[in-house]
């Protein structure tokens, strides 16, 4: 994927860099820890967390730590917010879990459909015990470790011209996540697949070099995408999943107390982030049809068989890799447990 296309070089030196970017000291004397906090989207549920953690901690721990967010690709393009965080010239990265499978393909377990319900369903799970000991270890043999996770909102696509049916994604060219789990199903539907960063999606609709984009249902309002496509339809029981994660040396070096606030302070940022999240995906679709938009649902028929097609190509992906299918059927059973 293209979030996942690290250079040669920056993989390759991962660990040591890593482990560089610990070894200086945490806090200079009288100086506060800087924690730089970064994602691509902004006024979505992602932005709202990192408001939220960051006012919650630097109330905690006044004068040792100062938390910068650069939302909205301000410090580059996903790809290089993944390297960054990597290699621990940024701190902590808040991003659709899509754009971390290349470090750990275990991440994949998230893009699977049919898994989460919903906002609250989202909730149920992943504040389990369980939850957090599995997924919170992923991505640890490259530099990082998960400190939060909650769902965005259903994913959809906006097209220049209107899809109503699963046929209509034949022979159109659609951005997607850089994943498999996009990549895969699109191309069974007759579609031509396009990773390509968010930053880079606008200018591209606008010129025709892709017809539309599946991305989270929320940003494509906080984003105005409706001046420049003006159909959304919906895909069912695909939501994105957001995680936010720090780079695992910057974190083992902190100061155990302050680190013990950076972590808890995560946890208890997801419910008013829940919350909120759960509004705004309502919210979104009236600021979308308000703006001249459309929201088309597939009829029952298109919305079977598309769940089968995307369901059936994520889990034989997953089967390729050892560790992630282990991954799966541990997440699937707590999402089944969970569930009202």
């Amino acid at each position: 994927m293209s979030s996942s296309d690290l250079t040669r070089r920056a993989l390759l030196s991962l660990g040591g860099a890593a482990a560089i970017a610990g070894v200086a000291p945490a806090r200079a004397q009288g100086t506060p820890v800087v924690m730089k906090l970064a994602s691509a989207t902004i006024n979505d549920v992602i932005h709202h967390w990192m408001k939220t953690f960051k006012a919650a901690v630097e109330a905690r721990a006044p004068g040792r730590i100062k938390v910068e967010l650069y939302p909205a690709s301000q410090l580059g393009a996903i790809p290089r917010m993944v390297e960054g965080t990597a290699l621990g010239t940024i701190e902590c990265f808040v991003t659709a879990s899509s754009f971390l499978t290349s470090l750990d393909p275990r991440f994949e377990v998230f893009d699977v459909p049919g898994m989460i319900a919903n906002t609250a369903h989202a909730q149920r799970v992943f504040s389990t015990p369980e939850f957090r000991q599995l997924a919170f270890g992923f991505g640890g043999a490259k530099g990082l470790e998960p400190i939060s996770a909650f769902m965005h909102s259903p994913q959809a696509v906006v097209s220049r011209k209107p899809i109503r049916s699963i046929a209509d994604f034949n022979t159109q060219k659609i951005r997607v996540l850089s994943t498999p789990m996009q990549i895969e199903p699109l191309r069974k539907l007759g579609a031509s697949p396009v990773p390509m960063p968010l930053s880079e999606v606008m200018p591209a609709l606008q010129n025709g070099a892709i017809d539309g984009f599946i991305a989270a249902s929320t940003i494509f309002s906080a984003l105005k995408f409706y001046d420049a496509a003006k159909f959304q339809t919906e895909l069912p029981q695909w939501p994105i999943i957001a995680l936010a994660t720090c780079n695992k040396a910057w974190l083992a070096k902190l100061p155990a107390d302050l680190r013990a606030i950076v972590q808890e302070e995560a946890t208890k940022a997801e419910a008013p982030t829940n919350e909120f999240g759960a509004k705004d995906i309502q919210a979104a679709k009236a600021i979308w049809l308000q703006n001249g938009g459309q929201i088309i649902a597939l009829s029952p028929e298109d919305t079977t068989a598309f769940a089968k097609l995307v369901n059936s190509t994520a889990v034989a992906i997953l089967r390729g890799n050892a560790a992630a299918s282990e991954a799966f059927q541990k997440f699937a059973a707590l999402a089944q447990q969970h569930k009202a």
